[in-house]
């Protein structure tokens, strides 16, 4: 039994990884900014991981790492709203199909936007801290918005599509 969990658990950890790698992509090859695979990953691993706080940890660590890579300072918003992403992936997690998948990566994207675009959040901002104010964030933040949601709906269906022809390769991988 241990075997079977390692072998899964080894499995969605390599997955998770390849998706992680995408937020290292403009440094290797030009892409459309917010195009990764970091909210599929969070979708997947809260539907696929049978710990749910590994459900977190994973993506949230692989998060972290690629922004040691990229730069990226620590915003508490940005996790916040990865959180809420897992969060999605864990609502489907016992009735994974394609529609739910769908539906977890335009929330998911929908959630993100939302959380990481509310300028009165932010203390230093370009935008004044009013209705004005974010109603210009939320603007601006339309193609991130775009791209991100275009990438939830690529990478999950890269992500759940390959764990799924796997598992049928390997029944091993399937949820205990």
């Amino acid at each position: 039994m241990e075997h079977i969990k390692l072998s899964r658990f080894i499995v969605l950890t390599l997955l998770v990884i390849a998706a992680a790698l995408t937020r290292v992509m403009p440094l290797l090859i030009p892409h459309m900014w917010n195009f990764t695979a970091v909210g599929a990953l969070a979708i997947f691993a809260g539907a696929q991981f049978n710990d749910k706080r590994l459900a977190f940890i994973m993506p949230l660590m692989a998060m972290a790492l690629s922004d040691l890579f990229i730069g990226n300072g620590f915003s508490i918003l940005v996790y916040t709203g990865f959180i809420a992403m897992v969060a999605c992936g864990y609502l489907i997690r016992r009735k994974v199909s394609v529609t739910n998948v769908i539906l977890a990566s335009f929330i998911s994207a929908s959630v993100f936007y939302l959380i990481t675009n509310f300028a009165f959040f932010y203390p230093v901002t370009f935008y004044p801290h009013n209705v004005s104010g974010i109603l210009a964030s939320y603007t601006a933040a339309l193609p991130f918005f775009r791209n991100m949601l275009i990438g939830n709906l690529v990478f999950s269906a890269v992500l759940f599509t390959s764990f799924y022809l796997l598992s049928k390769r390997y029944p091993v991988l399937v949820k205990a």
